[in-house]
């Protein structure tokens, strides 16, 4: 890191904070206030809002205009002598105005005790941002500092799983990531009610896919355009992510309520930089770059022909089986339903190589003809998966049957994790089938922890992806439960890693599993979990899970095609290099 000496531990904050809008002004002043406030807790690192000395709702740029500031400008001389007294690193949001274009940019600035060490412009723009900002034009950077390598974001940044990555792959150890993260007024009428989200609900996928320590502020309290009346509130949820993408700090969950300006809070937590380094370093060794050139790299038309453009009903099925049986001999399927099974789905659960390779088959064999005769008495689609033996390699292989019984699909597992790297060869190519109840995707729930893989299914064009799955995780949504519109959030009882590739990537997960104690993998994940779509795991002692669902997956504020299109691809060629 350029010689610097690096503090192994450190003291990190994630700050709600409240500007009033359009009073720059007053909100640099308080911003200083508060600045002093989190130093005087010993924090070596802080991070504040999105737009923290605008506000956030404005109309159009004329309205913005005036509450634009420049980096380096009023906030940043206004705060660096307290960071040069304190010690103390601080990054925050800025409606940024360029001194060369006067573009406007949502931005974040970093800074220490020896001045502006860099910053970043969101590239990742919702609706809102688009009618006052441009995208941002700085690229994901890395920042070396002596609390370790920072890099930045914005809010609706987390949308997208590529800018974190990014982040990772230049060895980031610690994200700041700056949000005001708003839902609609309980008053707001249906039309408006489509636009509801929440970004803060989606933050726990940057540290758990990246291995990075990920500090999360969002703001409180209701915002109002005095101006136009316009309203949002803000419900809080400022939060700290280990890199294991385990919480280890959270601000209360607010409901709508007038807050006034400044600190509302200072959520902390104790970081290790080599607890980051270890688990990205794992994650980003999982990778296959081989397989995602050049697709990865590419922006792809919204009107992309591979689409699915006819909507259609279908039943999603996830078996539950437990542990130590079997239960491919009993398994139904009925017309036009997608049933996925465990994995190796002939076998009860094991870890020993060596009944894997005693179990091995040629394609063709007792397996596939098993699935493809539940696929054909059924009249339904049928997906698990087997050791297949080709001549001298070994695969495990996920097999896709139809209703005459035939095999429409075989993918053989491409990300293997520790238990096959002992007994099975990689696979070298993806695998996405068009049927008349949609495009259907085929993988191991275990390599879905290689986001690359479901954003590669989702540029494809995916309508499910069919991921039999072994015993539960032991990372599962640690979300504020608090945060989801729908009933029974899925807050510690969902794995965490299909959930999250699900709304990454605008798709149905369709996981069959296995029940452990109190958990079961067997689960169908959809692509709005937080107002649309709940989370459904099979109950304990349920052969299945299932959900009449309509494909491609219904929508409010965003689907797969608006996902595609709002991408900035031009920053993504280091996924594939």
């Amino acid at each position: 890191m350029n010689n610097l000496t690096v503090k192994k531990s450190s003291k990190v904050a994630a700050v709600d904070f409240v500007p009033a809008w359009g009073d720059l002004e007053g909100n640099i002043r308080r911003l200083v206030e508060a600045a002093e406030k989190v130093a005087a807790q010993g924090v070596d690192y802080a991070v504040f809002p999105e737009t923290a000395v605008s506000g956030y709702l404005f109309s159009d740029s004329a309205e913005l205009a005036p509450y634009l500031d420049t980096i380096p400008g009023k906030t940043t001389e206004a705060i660096l002598p307290v960071l040069a007294r304190t010690g103390m690193y601080m990054s925050v949001g800025i409606a940024e105005r360029d001194t060369d274009t006067g573009i406007a940019y949502n931005s974040a600035v970093l800074m220490g005790p020896e001045g502006i060490i860099g910053k970043y412009r969101k590239i990742g723009l919702n609706s809102q941002d688009q009618k006052v900002f441009a995208p941002g034009n700085t690229g994901v950077n890395t920042f070396d500092t002596p609390i370790g390598r920072i890099a930045l974001l914005i809010c609706y940044d987390d949308t997208y799983w590529q800018y974190v990555r990014l982040a990772a792959l230049e060895g980031a150890q610690i994200l700041g990531w700056h949000s005001v993260s708003d839902r609609m007024m309980p008053n707001a009428t249906p039309a408006e009610m489509l636009g509801d989200h929440s970004t803060v609900a989606h933050v726990q996928h940057m540290s758990a896919f990246n291995g990075m320590w990920v500090i999360c502020a969002t703001r409180s309290g209701i915002e109002t355009n005095p101006i136009t009346h316009g309203q949002l509130y803000y419900n809080g949820g400022s939060s700290v992510w280990a890199p294991s993408g385990h919480k280890v700090a959270q601000s209360p969950v607010l409901s709508p309520l007038e807050l006034e300006p400044g600190l509302n809070g200072i959520y902390s937590a104790t970081i290790d930089l080599d607890e980051a380094d270890k688990q990205r370093n794992a994650l980003l060794a999982k990778r296959r770059p081989e397989l995602y050139f050049p697709t990865l790299a590419f922006h792809r038309s919204p009107t992309d022909a591979n689409a699915t453009t006819t909507k259609t009903q279908a039943t999603l099925i996830a078996a539950q089986w437990e542990k130590s049986v079997s239960d491919l001999s009993s398994v139904k399927v009925e017309e036009n339903a997608l049933l996925v099974l465990p994995e190796l789905s002939a076998l009860p659960y094991t870890n020993d190589p060596n009944v894997l390779l005693t179990h091995a088959e040629k394609q063709g064999g007792a397996f596939e003809q098993a699935l493809g005769q539940i696929a054909s008495e059924g009249k339904g689609y049928v997906v698990g998966s087997y050791p297949e033996i080709d001549v001298d390699k070994l695969y495990h292989t996920v097999v896709l049957a139809g209703p005459a019984g035939d095999i429409l699909a075989r993918y053989r597992v491409t990300h293997l994790n520790e238990r096959d790297k002992g007994w099975a060869s990689a696979g070298h190519s993806v695998s996405v089938t068009t049927t008349p109840i949609g495009r259907i995707a085929l993988a191991a729930a275990h390599e879905l922890e290689v986001p690359e893989l479901g954003g590669l299914y989702s540029t494809l064009r995916a309508d499910i992806i069919a991921a039999p799955a072994g015993l539960p995780s032991d990372l599962r949504v640690e979300i504020d439960s608090h945060l989801y519109s729908v009933d029974n959030p899925p807050t510690g009882r969902a794995d965490f890693i299909p959930y999250a590739i699900a709304t990454l990537n605008q798709l149905w997960v369709v996981c069959g599993g296995r029940s452990e104690r109190d958990f079961t993998s067997a689960a169908i994940y959809g692509p709005e979990p937080v107002v649309l779509t709940p989370t459904l795991t099979a109950e304990r002692g349920a052969a299945d899970v299932r959900l009449q669902a309509q494909v491609p997956a219904p929508y409010t504020w965003i689907n797969q095609e608006r996902l595609i299109s709002g991408q900035q691809a031009i920053w993504f060629p280091p996924l594939v290099s």
